[in-house]
């Protein structure tokens, strides 16, 4: 059985490898961003359908992305929270 010290450990390790996530998470954001901008810009000229539905996937992908971050974000925090109730 792991020791109480060995268990926070491992709790910021999670929480630490939480925020490592969530960091590639706005990266990634954020050239989803740079997709939709430039895809909007070729929407512009044309009214094809896989123009439209590109985009639309684009817009998920950012919208899945938040839900990711907001989760993996409460997941640190939560690991944080125990190891405050361990003491």
């Amino acid at each position: 059985m792991a020791s109480i010290e060995e268990v926070k450990a491992a709790l910021m390790q999670a929480a630490e490898q939480s925020a490592n996530a969530l960091n590639q998470i706005r990266s990634a954001t954020e050239q989803t961003e740079q997709v939709l901008t430039r895809l909007r810009a070729v929407a512009a000229g044309t009214n094809h359908p896989k123009v439209a539905e590109a985009i639309q996937r684009a817009e998920q992908t950012r919208q899945r992305l938040a839900e990711a971050a907001t989760l993996i974000q409460g997941s640190g925090g939560a690991a944080r929270e125990y190891v405050s109730v361990l003491g």
